[in-house]
C-alpha cells in the first residue's frame, strides 16, 4: 500500500501545482506545459492545455512549429522514460476517476455492467481515443479551427466551471456551450459508470501516451512461468486488462495495483 500512497501523494502535489497559473494569478505560471489533460496547466493562454497547443499549431492551414513541437517533445520525452504513467501518477483528471472509480467498481457488479465490460467489442472500442485525437484535434484544426476543446468536457471542468464560479456575471458563453455541457454531463455518467472510463475510452492525451509503453524504459513485468492464474491483479487493475497476458499493453498506466494486489509477488516494475 505504500506505493498507491506514493501515488497519490504524488498526484495531489501536482494537482496543486497545476493551478499556480490560475486565472487572476498570471506571476504563478509554472512556464511549463503539463503533458496531461488540464485546461489551465499550459502557459500558451490563460485557458489550454497541450491539445489547444496542437489545435493551434495547424490551425486552419496555418502550421506553426513552435507550437507543434513544444508538447509533442515533453510528452514523447516521458512517455519513453514512463510509458503512459503520466496517466496515473500525473493527471488530475487521473485523480478524479480514482475517486470516481469506487463507484464505478460498485456498478461494475450489475449484470449489465458486466455485460458491457467483458463484451467482445469492447476492445475495438478503445481505439476511439486515436480517432478522437487523428479527426479532431489535427484534421479539423487544420481545416475549419479549434474543435476538440471547444467541445471538451475536462476544459469544460477545468476552465469553464471555475471561470463561471471566480467571475459571476462575466462569463459570455460561445455557441459551442450547449453541446458542450452535455457532453460534460455524459463525461460524469461515464468515469461514475465505468471505471477510468475517460481513460480508456476517449482521453487523446492517453492516444498520445499510450504507443511509448511499447518502447518505454519503465514498465511492468510479469513473470508468467510463476503466475497461479489467480486473475487477482487483472480484478484490481482500473484499466481491465488481462494483466497475466500483457506485454507492454499500451492501455496500461503503470498505476501499480496488480504489482501491489499480487499474492506471489511477480508482477514488478521494471527498468530498461
Amino acid at each position: 500500500m505504500k506505493l498507491q500512497l506514493k501515488r497519490l501523494i504524488s498526484q495531489i502535489v501536482i494537482f496543486f501545482s497545476a493551478n499556480l497559473g490560475y486565472q487572476g494569478y498570471p506571476g504563478l505560471k509554472t512556464g511549463f506545459c503539463y503533458p496531461f489533460f488540464y485546461c489551465q496547466a499550459c502557459p500558451s493562454a490563460t485557458s489550454a492545455c497541450p491539445l489547444r497547443s496542437l489545435e493551434q499549431s495547424v490551425d486552419k492551414g496555418n502550421v506553426a512549429w513552435r507550437l507543434l513541437l513544444y508538447p509533442l517533445l515533453i510528452i514523447g520525452f516521458l512517455g519513453v522514460l514512463t510509458g503512459r504513467a503520466v496517466c496515473s501518477w500525473a493527471c488530475p483528471i487521473g485523480l478524479l476517476q480514482r475517486g470516481t472509480g469506487r463507484v464505478a467498481r460498485k456498478v461494475k457488479k450489475l449484470p449489465i455492467a458486466r455485460k458491457l465490460g467483458t463484451h467482445k467489442t469492447e476492445k475495438y472500442f478503445r481505439y476511439v481515443k486515436y480517432v478522437l485525437l487523428i479527426s479532431f484535434v489535427f484534421v479539423t484544426s487544420y481545416l475549419i479551427g479549434f474543435i476538440f476543446t471547444d467541445l471538451c468536457p475536462v476544459g469544460f471542468l477545468t476552465g469553464t466551471i471555475p471561470t463561471l464560479l471566480l467571475y459571476p456575471g462575466k462569463f459570455v458563453p460561445n455557441y459551442f456551450f450547449p453541446i458542450a455541457l452535455v457532453i460534460f454531463i455524459l463525461f460524469l455518467l461515464l468515469i461514475f459508470l465505468i471505471e477510468r472510463g475517460w481513460c480508456r475510452y476517449f482521453c487523446p492525451v492517453g492516444a498520445l501516451l499510450a504507443p511509448f509503453n511499447k518502447i518505454s524504459f519503465l514498465h511492468i513485468s510479469v513473470n508468467t512461468k510463476e503466475c497461479i492464474h489467480c486473475n487477482v491483479c487483472s480484478y484490481m487493475c482500473p484499466m481491465g486488462i488481462d494483466v497475466p497476458n500483457m506485454h507492454r499493453d499500451p492501455e496500461c498506466i503503470l498505476c501499480g495495483k496488480c504489482v501491489t494486489a499480487c499474492p506471489n509477488n511477480i508482477i514488478t516494475f521494471e527498468r530498461r
